[in-house]
Parts: C-alpha cells; sequence; structure tokens
C-alpha cells in the first residue's frame, strides 16, 4: 500500500501503480477509437460505391508494390504452390488401343460398359437421360457476368459476351470455367448421368448459326477421361490422335445431338468441335471424370 510523504521522494510502488494506470488509460482508449474506427470503416463498405473505390486503391497499391510480370500467370490460377505430379508420356505402346477403331461407338446402357470402355481407352457417346432447359442467356449471365471471368475465352466477337450472343449475326465463343465458384454455379445449373460425376472445372462452348468449315479445339489441359455433354442444339466433333498416336490411329468424327454425351481420354484424343450453323443456339458443357 503507498504511504503519502512529506519529502520529495516518491515510494516506488505508487510510480510503479501510477504509470501501470496510465498504460491502461492509454490503451483503453486506443482500443475504444480501434473498434469505433473499424465500425465506421465496416459500414462504408457496405456502400457498394465505396467498395469499388476502396478494392481499386487496394489493387493500384499492389500494383506498386509488387513485381507484375513474376505474378501475371496467378489470375487464373487456383493455388500459389505447386505439388509438381510427374508428366505422364505418351508413348507408341499406348496408341496401340486405338489403332483398330474406325468410329465412335453409340451405346445403349452406358453405366454398364463405362469402365470396360475405360479400360479398353475406346471412346463411345450414348444418349443421356438427364433433360435439361437451361439456355444460352441462362450460362451467359450466370458464367460471364461479374467480377469473375472466364479464362481462356475464345470467340470471333470482340464485344461483351452479353452482348454478342444477341446478335442476329452468327458467333461462336468457348471458354473454361477455372473458378471454383463458377463451378459451383454450373453444377447449380446442370447434373449429369447419376454414373457420372461432374469436376469443379468446366468448359462451355457456345455458337449460334455460324458458318464455317474450321474445326476449334479446346486445350483441356488434362489427361484422363472427358466427357462431352450436349445441352441444346449440336455440335460436330473430331477426335484428333496425339503425337506419337498420330502416325497411327485415324481421327475420329461424328455429331452430338442434343441430351447426347460423349466420354474418350484425353490423354490419347485432342478434341475439337465445329461451331453450329443452325438457327438454334448450340450448347455444350465439358467436364472430367477422373
Amino acid at each position: 500500500m503507498c504511504v503519502p510523504s512529506t519529502e520529495r521522494s516518491v515510494d516506488p510502488k505508487c510510480s510503479s501503480g501510477s504509470a501501470y494506470r496510465r498504460v491502461i488509460k492509454k490503451f483503453k482508449k486506443s482500443w475504444i477509437l480501434s473498434v469505433v474506427a473499424l465500425i465506421i470503416v465496416s459500414a462504408a463498405l457496405q456502400n457498394h460505391t465505396v467498395n469499388q473505390y476502396v478494392r481499386a486503391v487496394l489493387k493500384l497499391t499492389a500494383m506498386q508494390l509488387i513485381d507484375l510480370s513474376n505474378f501475371k500467370n496467378l489470375l487464373h490460377d487456383s493455388c500459389l504452390i505447386y505439388n509438381k505430379i510427374p508428366e505422364l508420356k505418351l508413348t507408341e505402346s499406348d496408341c496401340y488401343s486405338c489403332e483398330s477403331i474406325d468410329r465412335v461407338d453409340v451405346v445403349l446402357r452406358p453405366e454398364d460398359i463405362l469402365e470396360s470402355y475405360a479400360d479398353l481407352n475406346w471412346p463411345f457417346a450414348y444418349q443421356s437421360d438427364v433433360k435439361t432447359t437451361v439456355t444460352v442467356e441462362d450460362l451467359a449471365l450466370v458464367l460471364l457476368n461479374g467480377d469473375l471471368l472466364p479464362c481462356d475465352y475464345e470467340s470471333n466477337l470482340k464485344i461483351d459476351p452479353l452482348r454478342a450472343i444477341e446478335m442476329k449475326y452468327g458467333w461462336f465463343m468457348h471458354w473454361r470455367n477455372c473458378d471454383d465458384i463458377q463451378g459451383k454455379l454450373l453444377r447449380a445449373l446442370y447434373r449429369p448421368d447419376y454414373f457420372l460425376s461432374i469436376s469443379p472445372e468446366t468448359w462451355t462452348i457456345m455458337s449460334s448459326k455460324y458458318k464455317t468449315v474450321h474445326y476449334k479445339k479446346i486445350n483441356t489441359y488434362y489427361d484422363g477421361r472427358v466427357a462431352v455433354s450436349q445441352i441444346s442444339g449440336t455440335f460436330k466433333y473430331r477426335l484428333v490422335p496425339k503425337n506419337p498416336c498420330v502416325e497411327i490411329c485415324n481421327p475420329l468424327d461424328g455429331s452430338l445431338e442434343t441430351h447426347h454425351t460423349l466420354v474418350f481420354n484425353n490423354f490419347i484424343w485432342d478434341f475439337q468441335y465445329l461451331p453450329s450453323n443452325n438457327s438454334t443456339n448450340s450448347v455444350a458443357i465439358i467436364y472430367y471424370l477422373d
């Protein structure tokens, strides 16, 4: 207990107690100010305009502080640190599975032969039991609108995709849904057959009244089984064998009608499609099975 003293000297205990109370008072004041400032900032960020300005300032600040030349590929990456998986190399012996194939089989009961065809590395097509009413407009509004930008977007019209699909002129477009949120949105719109599972990363291809004889290649960046489900309209497709299989196997041509699905091994085949020249909008979704 501190006892008052008539001398000029101060009891050390009293001195330390007073200093402690001053520190607590100062800390309490700073804490209250910090909480008030946080509440004000949080409330301000609820305003859309303020939110956009703050995001823009933060982005510009980050661009000044970071050497973007070393991070230019991170925009569409799903992770920052990669655990490198040994790359599989296609050999001539792998090509023997497609050497004798000259067409894509159309099967009636795909759930019964799915694994058998997978073991043989044979592509096949079938008519799906899934009947969906998803339209071009539905996909464009969900996947091409907002802050989420598609990856590897290609089109003959270099304008806003939402404007492109409203034009009376012919067009085609395809893109990769590389964001996890886009994957969830797409799975909410479309569910494949029960014996297939749609992957987080997908591709969307669409066209309308586009006249061409040149097939468009889709670089799926994946070596495994791939499914192409025709949602509406029709697409002609071509499976092109990769090197060194190009010298052993034949390209396979076919057509996907509405509600048909094609399954093939992307390790051996490259997928190409021909934009539709029909007045009906054509839509297909590409996803991985493995």
